[in-house]
């Protein structure tokens, strides 16, 4: 994937960025009272208040973790979203675009002539689950993600749209990320030899899977728990920022590692009746929860204040998810 060098100064004050959102809302169409900061992940978030109840907005200054996003990969998210609003009856954050007409606004942070990129959605309205879904919440969220992929097989994708690709590229980079806590001495070099092992198996599944309509388009790829918010019963998804190209079985791999065992069950029952799964989508599930797993732990290694955790949990998880996976028993549903 091709990487830029735009980006915004990821050590601003919340003031400051508090500075590039009131900035960057000067060139939209809307009337704001107050910014409420949410906090900074991948991405640095306030919410925007409006005097009207029902125009409530979402602004996002995109910053640099394991990569920079260039504004043309910013802006093929936000074309996505546009279509899914445009397409189905989805509730997702509706990208507002600015008095130019443009999805992403480039704003000056300092007088060294660095831009950060700023983008602005519809607040969609719900609440974050604080524990596991219910099993009926897990049925809505499987058809949920259903309907994300009955799209995905249909839309096509115009001219210039760029998004990342999830591969055995992609599962390589994230292996050699995490193979700097071996370097730290977190985790030991033995125990590292389980990953890497399960990387190679997982990346010959991945080269031998064929990508066909029915299995492989636009995907999430992160919709977890804070991902996703229910209103009235109905889960309605959240933050694209990671969506990209990938398989129908990786997006629900993601998803299976923040569910029950029993949920998991009630999950794959209830999107099946929608999507059809392949024969051997059992095998390819667990593959890609592990992978899911190397993503995860790479991701998370990125922050020196979780890397201790990290360390603390990576023996359990060696036991209970890479060995087994390595012996070939299934884990996935126990």
């Amino acid at each position: 994937m091709k990487i830029t060098v735009t980006g915004v100064d990821t050590m601003l004050s919340e003031e400051g960025y508090a500075k590039v959102a009131r900035e960057a809302l000067r060139q939209y169409p809307i009337i704001w009272e107050r910014l409420v900061y949410l906090g900074k992940s991948d991405n640095v978030t306030f919410r925007v208040q409006t005097n009207d109840d029902n125009q409530t907005f979402l602004i996002k200054i995109h910053i640099a973790t394991s990569f920079i996003k260039s504004k043309g990969d910013i802006a093929s998210e936000l074309i996505w979203l546009e279509a899914l609003v445009r397409d189905t009856n989805l509730v997702v954050p509706t990208p507002v675009r600015n008095l130019q007409g443009n999805l992403v606004t480039e704003i000056s942070t300092d007088h060294r002539k660095n831009k950060s990129m700023v983008t602005i959605h519809k607040w969609v309205n719900g609440k974050v689950l604080a524990r596991e879904p219910t099993s009926n919440e897990t049925k809505n969220l499987a058809l949920l993600m259903a309907a994300l992929h009955r799209h995905s097989m249909q839309w096509i994708a115009p001219e210039g749209f760029n998004r990342t690709i999830y591969n055995s590229d992609h599962l390589y980079s994230s292996l050699k990320q995490l193979r700097q806590l071996v370097n730290l001495e977190l985790i030991s070099s033995e125990a590292f030899v389980h990953v890497e092992e399960s990387a190679h198996k997982i990346a010959n599944v991945i080269q031998s899977s064929k990508r066909e309509q029915s299995n492989w388009g636009m995907i999430h790829s992160d919709l977890h728990e804070s991902n996703y918010v229910f209103y009235e019963g109905i889960p309605r998804p959240i933050d694209f920022s990671n969506c990209g190209y990938g398989f129908y079985l990786f997006d629900i791999a993601e998803t299976f590692m923040h569910l029950s065992s029993e949920n998991r069950k009630v999950f794959i029952s209830s999107y099946s009746k929608v999507n059809q799964l392949q024969e051997n989508y059992f095998e390819l599930l667990e593959a890609f929860f592990i992978w899911s797993i190397i993503r995860t732990f790479a991701f998370h290694s990125l922050n020196p204040n979780e890397q201790q955790s990290l360390a603390e949990n990576f023996p359990s998880v060696i036991q209970d998810y890479f060995i087994k996976y390595l012996k070939g028993d299934n884990f996935l549903l126990n």
